[in-house]
């Protein structure tokens, strides 16, 4: 994960780094950059699946599962997260 400033990551946010990880079996190789940009705010529980970038000030709800790329300022819910639309 690359951090840019001013991100926000609530209590027990997980990112993964291997998209099938497996017991046993070595995937260093296979890491991905998941980039975070600038003023985006994570809630408490969600996870991001490695590879996918958050756009600057984004807004990711908490409980929520992030399995593709997030716009610039998106309001993201759901497992998958899906973009909602006020």
């Amino acid at each position: 994960m690359e951090l840019e400033e001013g991100v926000f990551c609530g209590p027990s946010c997980v990112f993964t780094n291997v998209l099938n990880p497996r017991a046993q079996i070595s995937r260093k190789d296979q890491f991905r950059k998941t980039p975070v940009r600038r003023g985006a705010s994570i809630g408490a529980n969600a996870t991001i699946v490695c590879g996918n970038e958050l756009g600057a000030y984004c807004f990711v709800a908490a409980g929520s599962v992030v399995t593709s790329d997030v716009p610039a300022h998106a309001l993201m819910v759901g497992v998958p997260a899906r973009r909602r639309v006020g």
